[in-house]
């Protein structure tokens, strides 16, 4: 159980989950009652972000991040190389970095988790694209123009998911990416680059199921231009877990640079416009403390 003189910050999105993030603030009023939890509600993007540098000023011992992937990477990145431990209460779509850390889905369950924690703490490498930190995965082609599109949809659900992907392949081109050595060197169009540091992307979907938070290791996959057809029987195979079309590359690193002719990005399932053509992408081991237990 936690010490009642340790000092939470709860980071809440109150427009998360079609409205959970407000409910959620009672409920953790009511759970921390004897706690004096330190409650604060996002109001635009950024916010997340500064309130989690207050927390570390003041000397949290805990920052809890209470929405979607976006919260959680801003809160996630300014913890980066701290020793504040972060918890998630995932109230998003997606929650791919909670689903691999197997943490409850469930709100409520997941603030019992960290009401009654044993204080079982994982710590985590980080990925890094130029300035801007991932936790679960980054991606350009075909998921980041998915993803792009599901910003802008009204239904922040899988079905909202599913039409920014049938969207997505009518209006879809190859991208123009060149990958530099010492990796495996490619030039040339590709449907997809994915950069894995965990195994799981949202909606239990995964590219790279054998990648670990703790290996110090990206796990890179590349499917080369394709007909639909291939790139749907290549989906398929990512849905199953299995190695289906051979019209890819794959490759683990510590760094990566490349050259992409898209501006268009995907950071943990956010989408992310980018101001460089140039990709500089490095693993930093060790760098976030997350309470699982």
């Amino acid at each position: 159980m936690i010490n009642q003189n340790k000092i939470i910050y709860f980071i809440v999105n109150p427009i998360c989950g079609g409205g959970k993030g407000k409910l959620i603030v009672e409920l953790i009023k009511s759970k921390f009652s004897d706690y004096y939890p330190h409650i604060h509600v996002t109001k635009q993007k950024g916010d997340a972000h500064a309130f989690t540098k207050l927390a570390i000023k003041n000397k949290a011992s805990c920052v809890v991040s209470c929405g979607g992937d976006g919260t959680l990477n801003e809160v996630a990145s300014a913890l980066v190389g701290s020793h504040i431990p972060l918890a998630i209460v995932p109230i998003g779509s997606g929650n791919g970095l909670a689903r691999h850390l197997k943490i409850p889905l469930s709100y409520t369950k997941a603030l019992d988790l960290i009401l009654n924690s044993k204080k079982i703490i994982e710590t985590i490498d980080v990925g890094k694209v130029n300035e801007n930190y991932f936790f679960s995965n980054a991606g350009i082609g075909f998921d980041a123009e998915t993803i792009r599109s599901y910003s802008n949809q009204k239904t922040r659900k899988l079905i909202g998911y599913l039409k920014s992907m049938v969207l997505s392949i009518r209006n879809f081109k190859p991208v123009n990416a060149a990958i530099k050595p010492p990796y495996q060197q490619h030039t040339g169009e590709i449907m997809l680059l994915n950069i894995s540091n965990s195994n799981c992307m949202g909606y239990n979907f995964s590219i790279c199921p054998k990648a670990s938070l703790e290996d110090g290791w990206l796990d890179v996959n590349i499917v080369k231009k394709s007909s639909w057809l291939t790139f749907l029987w290549i989906g398929i195979g990512y849905l199953l877990h299995l190695d289906l079309g051979k019209n890819r590359i794959q490759m683990r690193v510590k760094e990566l640079e490349l050259n992409t002719s898209s501006n268009v990005m995907q950071i943990d399932g956010e989408y992310l416009s980018l101001n460089s053509s140039s990709l500089k992408i490095n693993i930093i081991p060790k760098a976030l403390k997350i309470l699982v237990g």
